[in-house]
């Protein structure tokens, strides 16, 4: 059986080569939304909404297949309710996203993208730039995941003392990750130098990371999210830096996509990519091909490693 199978946002090249090899059509991006009811599955990453009005426009659709981890820009339930499958493929940029995390706190840690725009204004402020060390701190991490435990593989390679607080995992899987288990939040706060978010945005995560979390924190502590928009209240973060609660933040995610030149994005003692944790050749190669392997599987009966729904 042929499958017709809409790409609607840019992946590699190795996934859609990797479908068409086994005689799938595959459409991609403007040409996989200009007739969405002729699509057996859907491929999309962050950009693509997935909502309840747009499944109603593809009545032949039996699987989504989110090319990375979140999974918040399709309507789950909806998804149920019509029988879809919903797959993703979160295990490709665990390293990259991890790598990020860590070069984000680099960046924060010894101000170097600031150092490096005075130094491209022809400025020599050795002075200016007077960084902290990070060997000795504490890495607090706010979920243990894959990537939340390579990142605590990461900070203790720097000489870092690493905690976590998860309520999915017992106390003996946080420790088997590199990280001493927390049992609340609120003594992770007090224990952290740095804090990393590695949760997915849920309702029970919305706002997680707010006024209340930010008066509970260490002075001077610097906050990372590589993770999702939205988990951290960016009006209360704006808050903790201009009192200097907060030392400085190192943001890929916000909570809304692209931001613009917002009081937070523009603030000195804050490092702002744009969702770029992912972004290295490597992952994007691996998770192109990861989903266009999970998709196929549901379309032709397969064993699924990564179903969601």
């Amino acid at each position: 059986m042929s499958w017709t199978i809409g790409i609607a946002d840019a992946i590699h090249e190795s996934g859609r080569r990797w479908l068409e090899d086994r005689g799938a059509r595959v459409l991609v991006e403007d040409a996989a939304l200009k007739d969405p009811a002729q699509l057996d599955a859907l491929i999309v990453r962050s950009r693509t909404k997935v909502t309840r009005d747009f499944l109603s426009r593809m009545p032949n659709l039996k699987v989504v297949g989110r090319a990375g981890v979140g999974v918040d820009n399709i309507d789950l339930e909806a998804a149920r309710a019509r029988g879809v499958i919903v797959v993703n493929a979160p295990q490709a940029t665990t390293e990259a996203v991890a790598e990020h995390t860590i070069a984000l706190l680099f960046a924060v840690a010894r101000s170097i993208p600031q150092a490096d725009a005075s130094m491209k204004q022809g400025r020599w402020e050795k002075k200016r730039f007077m960084g902290i060390e990070l060997a000795g701190r504490t890495l607090g991490l706010i979920g243990i995941g894959r990537i939340g435990a390579a990142v605590a593989r990461r900070a203790r390679g720097l000489g870092m003392q690493v905690v976590a607080y998860d309520p999915y995992l017992n106390p003996e899987a946080i420790r088997e990750r590199g990280a001493e288990p927390m049992a609340s939040l609120e003594d992770l706060y007090a224990r952290a130098d740095v804090v990393s978010v590695h949760v997915p945005l849920t309702e029970e995560t919305r706002g997680l990371v707010g006024r209340d979390a930010f008066a509970r924190m260490k002075e001077g502590v610097i906050l990372l999210c590589t993770a999702r928009g939205g988990v951290v209240d960016e009006e209360a973060l704006l808050e903790a830096l201009e009192s200097g609660r907060v030392y400085g933040a190192g943001l890929d995610v916000f909570a809304q996509e692209p931001p613009g030149a917002t009081p937070l994005v523009t603030h000195p003692r804050v490092v702002a990519t744009p969702h770029v944790a992912a972004q290295t050749r490597e992952a994007q190669a691996r998770v192109a091909l990861d989903i266009a392997q999970e998709v196929w599987a549901a379309l032709t009966g397969g064993e699924l490693r990564w179903r969601v729904v």
